[in-house]
């Protein structure tokens, strides 16, 4: 994995920090792909769009792709796979689908003269579909360019499913990196400094992360026969059906404020 010469490619802000701190410094370049949310009344859009705009570090580039929506409407039991990413259920599934387009067009001009991507993995981490999508458009520009492509190694209870179907696209033994740690709490400090950490705030980076080269895919699903490591991310997350409900029937902006308080909880 030439990271000299690799591209971070990230699906939010702060998700360059969260799943890459082991590569973040080393890449020559981050490219981090949507902005602002579906209806840009969440409690973190004003911040996010000021550190978008005043982000310290020069070589990290926000293309501000508005957010579809989309989160939380697969099925993560029963997940199918889609040429945007995954099916969608419900809102957000119109602006998923046309959101995939947008960055194949936009990340094929980024990307075009690249030899090394670096991406969420294939399952989206702890199960976010616009992770899903981001690695869906990088797998499609990867056969059209030719770049070679790895992805990280976390998982959650959620992602399960998909990461088992997945695991065929995994070549070889993971590249191990040290995690900086440093780094990611500085990163995350500016985060809450400008109210648009949107994770856990006990959340903690292992001690390394974990990389896999992405093979072409041939189409067939093939069950991986040997073990693999990955990183679990120890904490749950299960959407309740009642919880499912109760996000659709809510406005969006007491979804938000519930959102926020269980995170700093």
């Amino acid at each position: 994995m030439d990271l000299q010469n690799a591209v971070l490619v990230a699906a939010h802000p702060d998700d360059e920090i969260l799943w890459f701190s082991s590569i973040f410094g080393a890449c020559k370049r981050v490219v981090v792909c949507y902005g602002a949310s579906a209806t840009a009344d969440e409690s973190w859009d004003s911040g996010r769009a000021r550190l978008m705009d005043e982000y310290p570090i020069a070589k990290v580039e926000f293309l501000k792709v508005r957010q579809s929506g989309g989160f939380d409407s697969a099925d993560w039991y029963r997940p199918e796979e889609a040429e945007s990413g995954l099916r969608l259920h419900g809102r957000g599934a119109t602006a998923y689908e046309n959101n995939a387009e947008h960055l194949l067009q936009i990340l094929g001009s980024e990307l075009a003269q690249e030899s090394v991507v670096i991406t969420h993995n294939p399952w989206g981490e702890y199960g976010h579909e616009e992770h899903v999508q981001v690695f869906r458009v990088l797998q499609r520009l990867q056969k059209r360019i030719g770049f070679g492509l790895f992805v990280d190694g976390y998982v959650s209870d959620r992602s399960a499913a998909l990461m088992t179907q997945s695991l065929n696209l995994l070549q070889g033994a993971p590249v191990v990196r040290e995690t900086d740690r440093a780094l990611a709490l500085k990163l995350k400090n500016l985060y809450i400094e400008y109210d648009c950490w949107t994770f856990y705030n006990d959340f903690e980076w292992p001690e390394f992360e974990l990389f896999y080269r992405v093979g072409e895919p041939d189409g067939r699903y093939v069950e991986a026969s040997v073990s693999v490591p990955l990183n679990v991310i120890n904490r749950r997350f299960y959407v309740s059906p009642i919880r499912k409900a109760a996000k659709r029937l809510l406005p969006r902006s007491v979804v938000s404020l519930l959102k926020k308080a269980l995170r700093r909880s």
